[in-house]
C-alpha cells in the first residue's frame, strides 16, 4: 500500500511455570524446565525456515517477571537482539488472591470466584486490580509501544491475561468475552498495524493467534 509504514508485533506467553495450581499475577514465579522449553520449541519452530534462518525481530518487550524476562533475556543474548523490560506489561494484580490456590479460592467463595470470570465488568479480586483498570492500562502501553517501535517487527514476551487484554483491544471485543480467549502456554500470536498517511491511528490486523 502506498505511503504506509507496517508495525509488526509478536505477542509470546510465557510456558509452564513451577507453580500451576494457584492463580498467577503479579507473583514471581519462575519457569519450570518443561515451560522454558516450550517457549524454545515454539521459537524455534517459527525460525526453523528456509525463508527465516535467523531471529527477525528488531526489538524485544518482556514483562519484568522471571516467567517472561528469563527466556527473553536469553533471546536478547542469544541473537544480539535490544531488549526493553516493561512494567506496564505485568499482569494483572490480583489482590489478596495472588499467588492463592485455585481450589481453595473456589471453595472459599464460588459465587465471587464464578462472577469475577463471568463479569469482568462488575466484579473484582479484593482489593485486586479491576478489569477495566487493567485494559487500560494494557491499552495505554501498547499504544505506547507501537508509537515507539513504528515500522518495526517486535517480540513482546508477556501474560496470558496481557494477551487477552491485547487481543481485546485489537478486535474490540468487550470485557465480558475475554475470558472466552484460550491463550496456552507459549502462545504466539501475530499483530500487523498499517499506519498510512493521513490516518491518526493505525489500522490492526490480527494475523495468527496460537497456530500449530
Amino acid at each position: 500500500m502506498t505511503d504506509t509504514i507496517v508495525t509488526t508485533v509478536d505477542l509470546l506467553r510465557h510456558g509452564r511455570t513451577t507453580a500451576d495450581d494457584i492463580l498467577r499475577g503479579r507473583i514471581d514465579v519462575p519457569l519450570s524446565d518443561e515451560g522454558y522449553q516450550q517457549m524454545q520449541q515454539r521459537v524455534a519452530s517459527y525460525l526453523d525456515t528456509d525463508q527465516q534462518p535467523r531471529a527477525p525481530w528488531h526489538n524485544i518487550v518482556s514483562s519484568p517477571l522471571q516467567r517472561c524476562a528469563k527466556f527473553a533475556g536469553d533471546l536478547n543474548q542469544q541473537h544480539n537482539i535490544p531488549i526493553t523490560i516493561n512494567d506496564e506489561f505485568l499482569e494483572m494484580d490480583f489482590g489478596d488472591w495472588d499467588g492463592r490456590d485455585f481450589a481453595e479460592l473456589k471453595a472459599q467463595d464460588p459465587e465471587l470466584f464464578a462472577n469475577i470470570w463471568r463479569r469482568p465488568d462488575k466484579y473484582q479480586p479484593p482489593n485486586g486490580e479491576t478489569f477495566s483498570g487493567f485494559s487500560k492500562r494494557i491499552g495505554s502501553a501498547w499504544h505506547n509501544l507501537i508509537e515507539q517501535h513504528q515500522g518495526q517487527h517486535v517480540l513482546l514476551v508477556c501474560h496470558g491475561g496481557v494477551i487477552r487484554a491485547l487481543l481485546g483491544e485489537i478486535m474490540q471485543t468487550p470485557l465480558t468475552a475475554l475470558s472466552r480467549i484460550e491463550v496456552p502456554y507459549a502462545c504466539l500470536s501475530r499483530i500487523r498495524l498499517y499506519h498510512q498517511r493521513g490516518n491518526p491511528e493505525p489500522w490492526p490486523q490480527l494475523v495468527f493467534h496460537n497456530p500449530h
